[in-house]
C-alpha cells in the first residue's frame, strides 16, 4: 500500500512539472533526443581535448618542466575546463557540428606565438556558439 501512495504521489508531481513547462513555453526533449544531445557534446569535449593536446604538443608545451607534464595531465586539464563550459545543462540542444568543425580548424592552425590566433581560438570555441539553439 505504501509503494502505491509513493507511486501515485511521483505521477502528481510529474504531471504538475509537465503542466508548469508548458506554462512556461518550455518542454523537454524526449528522452532519445537528451541521449543524442549528451553524447554529442561529450564527443565534442573529446575533439576539442584531442585538438587541444596536440596543439600543446606541437607547440612544445608538453614535457617535464612545460606547462603539461604528459599528454594525459593535459588532457586531464582541458577536459576540466570544458566541464562547466559545455554540458547538458548549458547545451540541451545538444552541439552545433558546423560550429565545432570551426573550432576544431582554430585550434589546429592556432600558431604557438601568435596570440591573436589565440584570440580567435577562444572566440570560435565560445559554448554560445557551439551549443545547438532550442527553440
Amino acid at each position: 500500500m505504501p509503494g502505491l501512495v509513493l507511486a501515485a504521489g511521483v505521477a502528481l508531481l510529474m504531471a504538475a512539472c509537465d503542466r508548469e513547462e508548458r506554462a512556461l513555453g518550455t518542454t523537454r526533449p524526449p528522452d532519445g533526443a537528451q541521449v543524442e544531445a549528451r553524447t554529442a557534446i561529450a564527443s565534442a569535449v573529446d575533439s576539442i581535448v584531442a585538438a587541444r593536446c596536440d596543439r600543446e604538443a606541437r607547440c612544445n608545451n608538453i614535457g617535464g618542466d612545460r606547462e603539461y607534464a604528459s599528454k594525459d595531465a593535459c588532457a586531464t586539464r582541458i577536459r576540466a575546463e570544458w566541464r562547466d563550459e559545455l554540458n547538458f545543462t548549458e547545451c540541451p540542444g545538444g552541439v552545433d557540428s558546423k560550429e565545432l568543425n570551426e573550432c576544431l580548424q582554430e585550434i589546429r592552425n592556432d600558431d604557438c606565438n601568435n596570440p591573436f590566433d589565440t584570440l580567435g581560438r577562444i572566440v570560435a570555441c565560445r559554448s554560445s556558439d557551439l551549443c545547438r539553439a532550442t527553440r
